[in-house]
């Protein structure tokens, strides 16, 4: 009877045993499990923790150099506006300079100025609203009127009184008997492709202006002393519209100073004195001397210009249009380019 109960009491006894044994194996492989990785969570978040780091300075960095560059577009775009106001400020000034600059030249800088002045094509005059101008060789005695001044001694009485015309001139330039002198005021506006002699051109007393004997006397006496006065006397003449004795005058400088820094603009406005005075064959050689003893002069395009209008007033189309081809093939910037382009569209009827 005791043996029955002692096995099955030996037995309970075994399984106690295996089971506390399997519960400390196991706690113990838990405990372990749980060391590892709270192991490996220490040395992850160290590692996070020095990448967290750098990626906050690089942050940090990237920022500072968002603020700058932002600062350094703010000062271009302070600097672009700076300059496009200095741009608008010089376009100004230079439209201000070549209105100027066209002014002083008698040119038209724009197109609609230019249809005040058409072209007959068949007999080729290059002309404003007087087209009679070609035959008109009547104002050649004009710049000479006043020289029917009294003698040298009464010489300042008639002196007041002669500047008078002077300007009359362009004022009565509508009407019919002063008409020879408007077609010479207008084609200085179409061809004098080069400045009018008007700088330092006011002279102190009128009488040397309106008197050509005393102007001869005086600026032969002045030319024997400095050849620039002659040459400012001559200038002061043309700027009077006294071409004949402008003419003496530049001719006079040009016989004593063939060499002179200013022999070439005196060549080029005794071809423009000979011009305004409808000698337009005469013209036609003083521009050709100066192309020829002169080839490098500023004054070059100008005088193939006015030649080619000379050469249109003697009916010489194809010369004409020859030369202002040339004007603009060789000098193609220059103002006597442009005009030479609107006058060969009247020319050829365009």
């Amino acid at each position: 009877m005791k043996q029955k109960y002692v096995w099955p009491l030996l037995g309970c006894i075994a399984v106690l045993l295996l089971s506390t044994g399997c519960e400390t194996t196991g706690g113990s492989q838990t405990k372990t499990t749980i060391y590892d990785i709270h192991k490996r969570m220490v040395k992850l978040d160290k590692e996070l923790g020095s990448s967290v780091t750098q990626l906050t300075e690089s942050t940090a960095t990237l920022n500072a150099r968002i603020d700058a560059n932002d600062e350094q577009s703010r000062t271009l775009l302070g600097m672009l506006e700076e300059n496009r106001a200095k741009l608008d400020n010089l376009t100004r000034e230079l439209e201000s300079m070549k209105n100027t600059l066209y002014r002083h030249w008698n040119l038209t800088p724009g197109s609609a100025p230019r249809t005040q002045k058409d072209v007959s094509v068949s007999n080729v005059t290059i002309e404003g609203p007087a087209v009679p101008a070609p035959p008109a060789p009547s104002p050649t005695p004009l710049p000479t009127e006043p020289t029917p001044v009294p003698p040298t001694p009464t010489a300042p009485t008639p002196v007041p009184a002669a500047p008078v015309p002077v300007p009359a001139v362009e004022a009565p330039a509508p009407e019919t008997p002063p008409a020879p002198p408007v077609p010479d005021q207008t084609k200085n506006v179409l061809e004098d492709s080069a400045p009018l002699p008007v700088g330092n051109v006011q002279p102190p007393p009128a009488a040397p202006a309106t008197l050509p004997e005393s102007t001869e006397v005086a600026a032969e006496t002045a030319g024997a002393a400095d050849p620039r006065l002659l040459y400012q006397q001559a200038q002061r003449s043309f700027a009077n519209d006294d071409f004949s004795s402008a003419l003496t005058q530049f001719d006079a400088f040009l016989s004593g100073n063939p060499d002179s820094d200013l022999s070439a603009n005196a060549q080029f406005w005794k071809g423009k004195c000979q011009f305004n005075l409808s000698q337009y064959d005469d013209s036609v050689k003083s521009f050709e001397s100066l192309r020829g003893k002169f080839p490098s002069s500023t004054k070059v395009p100008f005088a193939m210009h006015n030649q080619a209008v000379a050469h249109s007033r003697l009916g010489q189309t194809n010369e004409a249009i020859r030369l202002m081809e040339a004007v603009i093939e060789q000098y193609p910037a220059s103002p006597a380019a442009d005009q030479a382009r609107a006058d060969l569209r009247k020319l050829r009827g365009e």
